[in-house]
């Protein structure tokens, strides 16, 4: 449990926030009350009366809303933040569950409750709240909102190595809540846009229900419009001016107030409302920032406005002004639930309703601000970090892409090597990684899976290709190719054609997202060996993610039950490759259920195809899987020529496996596999056990067999710690497949290199040295491991990103 406090929830209360919208105050009780069923609904198991104590204890001493806020959230961040001189860190023994408490709670504000007791902000003057903006908030705030844990040996190891290798991050989804909050209130208008493009996707829509009572993105829109009228209205409050007739200080009705921000949705042309057609402009902004200049920094004003609020609320007990905080508040929550993932929200589709809202597009469309954000307020962080993006289909889009890129980090290296003075050779080095995307397929063809996303990746390749060899300049720091997005969407095979061409056209590097999400281990396991195998990944390569080759089976079962619903093909396909893997590697521990095996492949694939064919035959169609589909089913190289997927090296691989292509029973297969007409049987639904053939040690050994494979071909496997934590069956760090890992390659396994990554720092709230810091923490907290020896393994990942990356 990431915390006991049911003040965790305050930010999550939906019926508060729905009160608000419907002009309605909730009661301090009320909030309370939600608060208590907020905290059952995550174990509806235990009894009330533990919640009843568990409301007492954490509300001891709180006897109303301002308290709730000021001080509530004060205890939150004390049980988790300490104090060095002017700067908050994480206590090493809370990392991990600070991680979990920051989807509940954006990081600022915890930061700026903290400090609001342990550092009171005490002015008489401008010039002294500025002296303690410069000495206390800014420090924490200026390019990031997220603490770091103080962890010596760490600290050491950046100053004398100038930073971390991140190898596995994608550009996009990562700015962070606190930054692309001030975003949203700057221009509503353009969020509410770009999430009206995102609510095309039945996954946004279901996140809103999940997530919010609100109706659509305009009743989102005029949310944003609210919390900037209340950041208007807060400032009125704390330093006494007026607009139009209305004196503020003589409003006793929360009630009025809050009919007046609730109308300031509307643009009413010759309203007295105060907030019509309010500045976009944070209103705090006027105490640092001359002559209505741009603040420097912006989290370090909203940090400001909590500040002086915590110390208006602490002074006045106007509970009016706490209320319309709590509703600024909640809004900020359901933002942060919208843009960051909760601990609640398992699995890859929950991560991909994060991806495809479009929240974050206005807040990143320009470069420069992430790679601050990255690299830290201490500058610190980064060493090496691959980058992510997702190619266009024309080279001018690439090249624009780049370009904004390559500036956004520019940027950052000016400022550093001026500020730090470091000499050219010691800054951090960016290097690129086009991924294509994974997408559900379209069923336009009758006889070709994921026909469109085929010739789409294909198009792409052969652009990418065309650049590296007439514009080097521009694709210098492109130096990998990687697949990414949902498993569920489309297989290995759909990427291999055009992985295997770019490789001939000169690209080195190859990555591929596997075995992070699967409805069985054992399908995990085959994405992986797919992704190696028909893909053709050799050594130095890698493969993303690879839960499925560590998490514990006896975890995953736990959470997924004893049956589970899968596709009747998909299993078949699954046992298929566990046979096949088993005769590969010769384990004489898994042949005993090799009998059993066989008759249920033959029946599954009789079921499918309506023919028996030989294990042999499935076999190789299975394998044959990789080659390009449209050129296989050509039947000749003439017809072969006509198709713009055409590649001589790709057909000439055909022909040499398969002589007859009219007649030979594995392009049968392999054209049944395809048509639509067999996927609908393909597809049907079927109810398994999931110790159906494979026990707990079973399941293991398979994991290891694969994990020999990898470490034989020396293909790395990348970790990324919050990310499989929050995607990857765990329910918090102590079960992290990385210990799984870790005690197995001390056993004497064969473990394959591991190196470290952040996936996609803004929705999972992380950064390259808060990764290393969960790993380390959980090592000598729940892993009961010396801190040298911690170490040790933070050097050594540290050192596999040194040796392994894409250069």
């Amino acid at each position: 449990m990431v915390t006991s406090s049911i003040i965790k929830h305050l930010l999550s209360d939906k019926d508060s926030l729905s009160d608000y919208v419907n002009g309605n105050i909730p009661t301090f009780d009320d909030i309370k009350r939600r608060l208590f069923l907020l905290e059952r609904e995550q174990n509806r198991h235990i009894p009330d009366h533990y919640y009843r104590l568990n409301q007492k204890k954490s509300l001891k001493g709180i006897e109303s809303l301002g308290e709730l806020i000021r001080i509530g959230l004060f205890r939150l961040a004390d049980e988790h933040l300490e104090l060095r001189e002017n700067r908050i860190y994480i206590k090493q023994l809370k990392q991990n569950k600070w991680q979990e408490l920051i989807t509940y709670i954006p990081p600022l504000l915890l930061q700026m409750a903290f400090l609001h007791i342990k550092k009171p902000l005490v002015y008489d003057n401008s010039v002294e709240l500025i002296e303690y903006c410069n000495k206390y908030i800014i420090p924490n705030t200026k390019y990031t909102a997220l603490p770091y844990p103080y962890i010596p040996q760490i600290k050491e190891y950046i100053k004398e190595k100038r930073g971390l290798h991140d190898l596995h991050m994608h550009l996009n989804g990562s700015t962070e809540i606190d930054i692309a909050w001030q975003d949203f209130l700057m221009e509503p208008d353009k969020i509410y846009n770009d999430l009206q493009k995102g609510m095309k996707s039945p996954l946004v829509k279901e996140q809103f229900e999940q997530e919010a009572y609100l109706p659509s993105p305009l009743s989102f829109r005029n949310l944003l419009l609210c919390a900037r009228s209340m950041r208007i209205y807060l400032h009125k409050i704390l330093f006494h001016t007026s607009t139009s007739e209305i004196n503020w200080d003589n409003i006793k009705s929360t009630n009025y107030i809050l009919g007046y921000i609730l109308d300031s949705c509307e643009l009413i042309p010759g309203s007295e409302n105060p907030f019509i057609n309010n500045s976009a402009d944070h209103p705090f902004a006027g105490i640092v920032c001359n002559n209505g200049e741009k603040p420097k920094y912006p989290m370090a004003i909203e940090g400001l406005m909590y500040m002086l609020v915590f110390n208006y609320i602490a002074q006045e007990q106007r509970e009016s002004t706490a209320s319309i905080f709590h509703f600024y508040l909640l809004i900020l929550g359901l933002s942060n639930r919208l843009l960051v993932q909760q601990v609640h929200q398992f699995g890859f589709e929950q991560f991909q309703k994060l991806t495809v809202n479009e929240l974050r597009e206005n807040s990143e469309k320009a470069y420069r601000n992430r790679f601050f954000q990255l690299h830290g307020n201490d500058k610190h962080n980064i060493y090496f970090l691959e980058g992510r993006f997702s190619p266009k289909p024309t080279d001018v889009g690439n090249k624009a892409l780049i370009n904004a890129i390559n500036k956004g980090w520019e940027a950052l290296l000016e400022h550093i090597q001026v500020e730090l003075q470091l000499p050219e050779g010691n800054v951090p080095k960016l290097k690129l990684i086009a991924h294509f995307i994974k997408k559900k397929d379209d069923e336009e063809s009758e006889d070709i899976r994921h026909k469109n996303l085929r010739y789409e990746i294909w198009s792409k390749a052969k652009v990418l290709a065309l650049m590296k060899a007439n514009d080097p300049a521009i694709m210098k720091d492109v130096v990998g190719i990687d697949a990414a997005s949902s498993e569920f969407d489309a297989p290995p095979e759909v990427f291999a054609p055009s992985f295997r061409y770019l490789r001939r056209k000169g690209f080195k590097h190859f990555t591929y997202h596997a075995g992070e999400d699967f409805f069985h281990i054992i399908s995990g396991l085959r994405a992986m060996y797919e992704a190696v195998t028909f893909n053709e990944l050799g050594c130095g390569d890698r493969i993303g993610h690879a839960t499925a080759a560590g998490i514990s089976p006896k975890q995953w079962i736990k959470n997924v039950g004893e049956t589970i619903f899968v596709r009747q093909g998909e299993y078949m396909d699954d046992l298929l490759f566990t046979y096949h893997l088993i005769l590969f590697k010769n384990d004489e521990n898994l042949k005993q259920n090799i009998p059993l095996l066989i008759n249920k492949i033959h029946e599954l694939s009789y079921l499918i195809y309506k023919k028996s064919y030989s294990l042999k035959t499935l076999e190789d169609a299975w394998k044959m899987r990789r080659f390009c589909p449209a050129l296989l089913f050509s039947g000749s190289r003439d017809n072969a020529l006509a198709n713009e997927v055409f590649d001589d090296k790709e057909w000439s691989d055909i022909e040499n496996e398969l002589i007859d292509l009219k007649q030979d029973e594995r392009v049968e297969i392999l054209r049944k596999y395809h048509s639509k007409k067999v996927r609908e049987e393909y597809d049907n639904i079927i109810e398994i056990k999931t110790e159906e053939f494979y026990s707990l040690s079973d399941l293991e050994l398979l994991q290891l067999l694969v994990l020999e494979i990898l470490h034989e071909k020396e293909i790395v496997i990348e970790t990324l710690p919050t990310s499989n934590v929050r995607i990857g069956h765990h329910f918090n760090f102590d079960t992290y497949h990385l210990w799984n890992w870790l005690k197995w390659e001390k056993e004497g396994k064969t473990i394959p290199p591991i190196v470290v990554g952040t996936d996609d720092t803004g929705i999972f709230a992380t950064n390259i040295y808060n990764e290393y810091a969960n790993i380390y923490c959980n090592l000598i907290t729940s892993n009961k491991v010396s801190h040298n020896e911690a170490m040790r393994i933070i050097e050594n990942l540290d050192k596999n990103g040194r040796i392994y990356k894409f250069g």
